[in-house]
Parts: structure tokens; C-alpha cells; sequence
């Protein structure tokens, strides 16, 4: 299969059995790869009974096929499964050359199925895949999981995913982390929707991965070399240019923080303060102290990785510094302006193991409920917490990942906190799933677009707000350039940029440089073989998004229950960026339900909707005749 290797490996860890088959053609020229072909898969084998941590729910690596070529951004790979956290869908995009290798090894993509019945960490090579005993690793970050794995198998080349002591303990929101050997490699991080933990649940420790580019029948093949070529290297030309490459490379996603906080983009004191000084915790200050080096992922042109060895009296593990969205939930989220510390707690939470936007934003609601004096210190066990206490919320950082003492109640997320206390409507969570840090109250397109995300309340499958606060129209795909505080007429350029990032998680590629849209469609043509043109390009997005929708109506998904915004997002704030507004939330959601064709009561996408993007037998389980 051109842009394919063919082939899946699959894994049973209850039996040990490990085999492979042959990839379903019609599923990848419907729905490409990544997490669209992997949604796909998963649609046929779970259903609403499937427990997120039982040993019945399958955990898919995926990658896409511009994964292993030299396409721009294309070093990228998903990792899906029911989520524990939401219960919904779940999915988490990584980077660093994890799924590139995997392709070089021979598979498309991974299933894992089952529970071992110890730790144990799963070793691929191109022609011998083998199950490995884990439990010296047992315990140990993720940092220095793969580096004992590289050490015991005396092969500095493999990459690795492996999960901390949060993804053993089942943390809700633990993550899997990517890493290599490799000199400027980037930690690729598998954050939301607690990926972590279903690998954990899993008794996989690890997956250890080393490809060979040239190795016979796993050559990558594609459809049309020479034109693959041509736009490949159009891509390349626009973002040796593109003045947004420029920055992320410079100064990295923290880079935005300067900016996205004037315009009231930031979220502080939880969500209920306008502004602080987010020149001390950006990405500008970082460059100008602490910053040692840059850090890259397959085929990438922007290096946007932070490489810091060093910050104040902290040597950090790996090296590996703070990006942008844990900068704002461990920073201006609870009023802690210590670059050093946070650079810290980011690499803590990389090793341990856990989603830092998840962490970030439930231990400073916990600082919130404190200081209402809905949260007793009783409760805490001796601590306390309070705005500003960067110490303390490195300590419940290492309390959730070993859940211990009050880290176990804030293992379980914001919802379940504040339903603990009888306050869950003024958590700052959608479906279970902490909020992005980008305020909808300088956005409005964002309130949808969380909203309706399939896996809860994330910026991973439209970060639209750059549409509204930065003019990044997308013109040649009808993505135009709104005003941050329209409430009307929004709902196209908010469905198609959803699809076009849906595209983006199907390929699999980054979204911080966006070469043409022209050049990307061109390349997944020329890598496949399939009839995709910058005209019909968005179909593919819309077939996966719907997709998306019918597995968690599915999974027993009440959109009208679940598609609401947190309370606090609608108390306007009397300073900062926000210039006092809210979103017209049912304006919003009512104009997107019409503009996708869903029915406003189920949620369900019409019959019609769905014979037109070709999934008639979808549409049919929807409507009970497949039972």
C-alpha cells in the first residue's frame, strides 16, 4: 500500500500472543490514519459495558500516512482508546520519532489488547517483536524508564513510550511520553484523556520501537515519488520563510504567552482574574535565562521544544523545559510567577507521568475551593493551599501521581472534586476533561469548539482561537478570519477548521507551522494514491469528525446534558483582555448544530449527513437496525 506499510501488529498481553494483519484498505481510504483510522477500528469493538481500565478496552497506536516521509510536521503519531478520564472517546496526539520508527519497523500501527499478568514492556524490531519483563522498571519515571530499556537492551537508537508512577497508579489523566537518545530530540507527549492510565491498566510499562528506513519489505513506498517531491519541497521553501516559524522556533509555544494574556486569552487566579504579568512566565524570559538548546521532532522545520538543563537550583531531567500550557496552568491559573519552579513542576509532571493541563487546572481549583472555604484544611492533611504557592502544587503534583493523601481525590480530576464538595458546576471541565488554557471570553469560537470536542474540553482538535486572536485565516479552505467576540456566524469556519485539524490528527501532523493547505493535500495524494484534492480534502475531516460523534452516542454520549460550559465562564471579568465579554453560548452551539446537520435534541448527525460522507452502515447502528 503506498503511504502504508500494510500491516498491523497486534498484541494479546493476557496470553502473551503476538501476531499481525493485514490493514483494512477500505477503513484507511475512508478515514486515512492516526486517530481517524484508529476511531474506525475502535468504533467495532467497544461499546458502552467496555470498562476504560477493564482489560477488554483496546489501546491503539497509530500512525498516518506521511509518518516516516519527509513531509513537514509528519513526525506524529495517536494513542486511542475509551478514555478513563471521560469515558467518552479518547485520543492523545505525541510527537518525537516515535511513530516514524514504528513504520520504519514494519506497522502501520499497534494493538494492544488484554492485561499481563506482571509489568511488562513490549521490544520491536523490524523482524522480532518480543514481551519483556518490567518489574525492575517498576516505579520509575519516564525519563529513566526509557533510558533503562536503551541501557538493558544495549541499543542507544530505540525510541521509547513509556509511563511514570501516575500511569501504574491509574491516575485519570496520566500520560505516555516519547523519548530517544537522539541528540535535539523533543519529548513527544501523549497527554489527554489518560492514555497513561489505560496502559497502566494494562501492566505495559513501555514500548520500545527501533525501525530500519531501508530495510527490504518495510521500505516506505509511495504513489507518486516525484510529486510527493514537488510539493514537499513547496512546504519546506514557505516555512524557511513563515515569520510564525520563526517564533515558535525562537521562543517556542510559551512564546504566545505575552500576547494571548494581553488580549485576555490566558486564564489566572482560575479562571476568575483578567490579567497578571505574563512577561514572567513567558516564553521570552525563558529564552533570555534559562534556555540551553532547542528540541525537534521527525521532519521538523520549527524545533519548538525547550531544552533547559538548568533552572535556578533545578537540574531538570532530560533537560526537557516548560511549553506554553504549562506555564498558564501552573503559572497565571494559580498566580505562581516563578520560571524556575514551574520549569520544575513541568518536567515533574513529564516524569511522573501526568497531564500537566489536567493537574495544573484541578489542584488550582482545589486552591479555589480553599479559598471560598468550601475545601476545609482539614482535609489536606496537615498542608494548606493557597494562590501563589508554587511549592505547594509540586507537592500535590507528586501526591496525585502516587495518590497519596489528598493527591488521591485530585487523581480523580476537577469534576469529581467539585462533586465532592457539591460544587461540580464550577469546575472548569467539559466531560470530565480540563479546559486548554485559552479563555472562551476572548474567544468565542472556543466555547463550540470545546464543547463539541469528542474527547472533552480540549484545544487538540481545534485550537480556533488562533483564527480569532492571531489572523490565521486558512483561505483556501474557506477558514476565514472572525471578530474574537462575535457570537453569530461563526459556525462554518468553526466546523471546517475542525475538520481540517481533524485532517492534521488523521495524517498525522503537527498544528504549530501550517505550510499551505495546497502542498499537504498535494502530499497525502501523491503519498496514497487516493483521490483527495484541496476541494474535497475536508470530507475526509467531517467523515472522521461524525465518526467521532457516533462512537460516543455510542458509548451512551447525552449531548444536550454534556455540550454546557463551566459557570464561571459566563461571569464577566472586570479586567484584562476579555473587555468584560462572554460567549452567547446557545447562539453559538444552535447555529453549529444546524451548520453540522445534528439534531439539536440527540445530538445524532442526520441519515442524510451520514450516506453522504459514504457511512450508511453507521447511520444504520444509530438507528438501532444493526441490533
Amino acid at each position: 500500500m503506498n503511504g502504508y506499510t500494510g500491516k498491523l501488529l497486534l498484541v494479546n498481553l493476557t496470553t502473551g500472543e503476538i501476531s499481525t494483519q493485514e490493514l483494512n484498505r477500505a477503513y484507511a481510504e475512508q478515514y486515512l490514519g492516526g486517530s481517524g483510522l484508529a476511531a474506525r477500528y475502535i468504533y467495532d469493538w467497544i461499546d458502552a459495558t467496555t470498562d476504560p481500565l477493564g482489560a477488554d478496552n483496546p489501546l491503539v497506536f497509530m500512525n498516518g500516512p506521511l509518518d516516516g516521509t519527509g513531509a513537514p510536521v509528519s513526525g506524529r503519531f495517536a494513542v486511542c482508546a475509551r478514555s478513563p478520564q471521560t469515558g467518552l472517546w479518547g485520543e492523545a496526539i505525541a510527537g518525537n520519532f516515535f511513530g516514524p520508527e514504528l513504520k520504519f519497523a514494519g506497522y502501520d500501527g499497534m494493538v494492544l489488547r488484554g492485561k499481563a499478568n506482571a509489568p511488562c514492556y513490549l521490544h520491536i524490531l523490524p523482524d522480532a517483536v518480543e514481551l519483556r519483563d518490567a518489574n525492575h522498571l517498576r516505579g520509575m519515571t519516564t525519563f529513566e524508564t526509557g533510558d533503562a530499556i536503551r541501557a538493558e537492551l544495549n541499543d542507544p537508537h530505540l525510541v521509547t513510550a513509556c509511563i511514570g508512577p501516575a500511569g501504574e497508579n491509574l491516575v485519570k489523566y496520566a500520560l505516555i511520553l516519547a523519548s530517544s537518545a537522539r541528540a535535539g530530540a523533543k519529548k513527544g507527549i501523549a497527554g489527554r484523556c489518560g492514555m497513561g492510565a489505560v496502559m497502566g491498566s494494562k501492566n505495559l510499562k513501555a514500548i520500545a520501537v527501533r525501525g530500519s528506513k531501508h530495510h527490504g519489505s518495510h521500505k516506505l513506498h509511495l504513489h507518486d515519488p516525484a510529486r510527493f517531491r514537488e510539493a514537499m519541497l513547496s512546504a519546506q521553501r514557505f516555512l524557511s520563510d513563515d515569520m510564525s516559524t520563526e517564533v515558535f522556533r525562537a521562543v517556542g509555544s510559551s512564546g504566545t504567552m505575552d500576547y494571548l494574556g494581553l488580549i485576555g486569552d490566558v486564564p489566572a487566579k482560575y479562571w476568575t482574574q483578567g490579567s497578571v504579568d505574563y512577561s514572567k512566565i513567558s516564553g521570552n524570559l525563558i529564552a533570555e535565562t534559562i534556555l540551553t538548546g532547542r528540541g525537534t521532532c521527525h521532519a521538523c522545520m520549527v524545533a519548538c521544544g525547550r531544552k533547559v538543563q538548568k533552572a535556578g537550583e533545578y537540574i531538570l531531567p532530560h533537560a526537557e523545559g516548560p511549553e506554553y500550557e504549562t506555564l498558564a496552568a501552573f503559572g497565571a491559573l494559580m498566580l505562581n510567577d516563578d520560571i524556575n519552579l514551574l520549569a520544575w513542576i513541568g518536567s515533574q509532571c513529564d516524569a511522573l507521568g501526568i497531564d500537566s493541563i489536567s493537574a495544573g487546572s484541578t489542584i488550582a481549583f482545589a486552591i479555589y475551593l480553599r479559598e471560598l472555604g468550601v475545601l476545609p484544611r482539614s482535609d489536606l492533611n496537615g498542608t494548606d493551599l493557597v494562590w501563589g504557592d508554587g511549592h505547594a502544587a509540586l507537592k500535590m503534583v507528586q501526591d496525585i501521581a502516587y495518590r497519596r493523601e489528598f493527591g488521591k481525590v485530585l487523581a480523580q480530576g476537577s469534576r469529581e472534586l467539585g462533586a465532592r464538595y457539591g460544587v461540580e458546576g464550577m469546575a472548569v471541565q467539559i466531560n470530565g476533561m480540563e479546559l486548554a488554557m485559552h479563555d472562551p471570553r476572548a474567544a468565542t469560537g472556543m466555547a463550540v469548539t470545546y464543547a463539541t470536542s469528542p474527547i472533552g474540553g480540549s484545544h487538540n482538535q481545534s485550537d480556533f482561537f488562533m483564527v480569532e486572536t492571531s489572523g490565521r485565516p486558512i483561505d483556501e479552505l474557506g477558514i476565514e478570519s472572525v471578530d474574537r467576540f462575535e457570537n453569530s456566524g461563526k459556525a462554518a469556519f468553526i466546523a471546517r477548521h475542525q475538520d481540517w485539524r481533524t485532517i492534521n490528527n488523521a495524517s498525522v501532523t503537527c498544528y504549530f507551522p501550517n505550510p499551505p493547505a495546497q502542498d499537504m493535500v498535494t502530499m497525502l495524494a501523491a503519498a496514497t494514491g487516493y483521490d483527495i484534492t484541496l476541494e474535497n480534502v475536508l470530507t475526509y475531516g467531517e467523515r472522521i469528525w461524525n465518526l467521532k460523534r457516533a462512537l460516543n452516542l455510542k458509548l451512551g454520549y447525552d449531548a444536550r446534558r454534556a455540550e454546557i460550559l463551566p459557570e464561571l465562564l459566563f461571569r464577566p471579568l472586570e479586567d484584562g483582555g476579555t473587555e468584560g465579554h462572554t460567549p452567547d453560548f446557545e447562539t453559538l452551539l444552535r447555529e453549529y448544530y444546524a451548520q453540522r446537520d445534528w439534531d439539536w435534541e440527540t445530538g445524532k448527525p442526520s441519515r442524510e449527513k451520514l450516506e453522504k460522507l459514504g457511512m450508511r452502515e453507521i447511520a444504520d447502528e444509530l438507528e438501532g437496525k444493526n441490533d
